[in-house]
């Protein structure tokens, strides 16, 4: 490795420099086709750009260490083979994927504006914008009672009317509710039900809005796919 070397009037030496490193490939949800599997390392034999930096005082007190390495690798899946860029630290424990892995979903018996909408949700979330993942939550719900035809003037009014328009258990109503607060509070200063929206709250929206639309466009394709494997009585 090249280091380089400095050495301050606090006493203070740095070092830090470029080598190759062995790497661990590594195991993730592909951002491309949202498949798990292990990615094959780009980098030739199995090598990976790694840098380090590391402050020491006088008599070898070591101030700060920092350490990571970064490769390219392919989505293993053929019908995908997608390409990421990996940065892990000096433990090999993974700390960015660019682009960033994408909470999974299915797409199955969804209209598309819905999955599109999701989609976006979903990518948001990714990317650490977290506000905008709890506001497309809540134009799913908009773009839910619309679908389904519920009137009312505001959201929360088409919500109480969609009680008449579908059958769901009441929690799912009750749910509803929940990622609509949360989607005012993301869209409105003056909104105050929750006190912060991060990556927590975002993802819970978004696996919410999962389960809600499972109940209402996928739960009876599962059904009737089960059904259409009955053997025919004779």
């Amino acid at each position: 490795m090249d280091n380089f070397v400095l050495n301050n009037p606090n006493l203070l030496q740095i070092e830090e420099g470029y080598s190759h490193a062995q790497h661990t490939l590594p195991s993730l949800r592909c951002p491309h086709c949202r498949h798990i599997g292990v990615f094959s390392s780009l980098m030739p034999s199995k090598t990976a750009v790694s840098y380090s930096k590391r402050g020491t005082k006088l008599l070898s007190q070591t101030i700060f260490s920092a350490s990571f390495q970064t490769f390219l690798a392919c989505c293993p899946n053929r019908s995908c083979q997608g390409i990421v860029l990996v940065t892990s630290d000096g433990s090999n424990k993974i700390k960015i994927v660019m682009p960033p892995e994408l909470i999974d979903f299915s797409t199955d018996g969804l209209p598309d504006n819905l999955v599109r909408t999701l989609e976006e949700a979903v990518k948001c979330h990714a990317y650490g914008s977290y506000r905008a993942a709890a506001m497309m939550v809540r134009r799913l719900l908009e773009e839910i009672c619309e679908l389904n035809q519920a009137e009312g003037s505001t959201l929360h009014a088409r919500l109480l009317n969609l009680k008449s328009k579908v059958v769901l258990p009441e929690t799912f109503f009750h749910a509803m509710g929940e990622l609509k607060a949360l989607g005012n509070d993301a869209a409105h200063v003056e909104a105050k039900t929750y006190d912060n929206i991060g990556e927590d709250e975002a993802a819970d929206s978004i696996e919410l809005a999962k389960e809600i639309l499972k109940a209402l466009y996928q739960l009876q394709g599962l059904v009737s796919r089960l059904q259409a494997r009955k053997k025919t009585n004779k």
